[in-house]
């Protein structure tokens, strides 16, 4: 499973409920090489990471239910095993 540093946890009310964004080395370090993934999150079902130069790096941008639902973390690490996300609130 790959996994990311601590990043931190953005929360972006424009954000879809099932979209999160993060900066492409993030989603280097996750094995993710092109620009879209649908992935199973958990606890969360299908959502759409995207990977934007437009999101700061070494953060995560998260919809606001998913961060309220993570306990509004400052930090988070994304764990990817190919078809599952997951995202623990720190």
């Amino acid at each position: 499973m790959k996994t990311t540093p601590e990043l931190r946890a953005l929360c972006t009310p424009s954000l879809k409920a099932n979209e999160i964004f993060i900066h492409p080395n993030e989603g280097f370090d996750l094995g993710m090489m092109t620009t879209a993934y649908d992935v199973e999150l958990e606890g969360n079902g299908p959502t759409l990471v995207r990977l934007l130069n437009e999101c700061p790096k070494e953060s995560v941008e998260l919809p606001p239910r998913l961060f309220e639902k993570l306990g509004k973390p400052k930090l988070a690490v994304l764990k990817y095993d190919g078809t599952k996300l997951f995202i623990e609130g720190r």
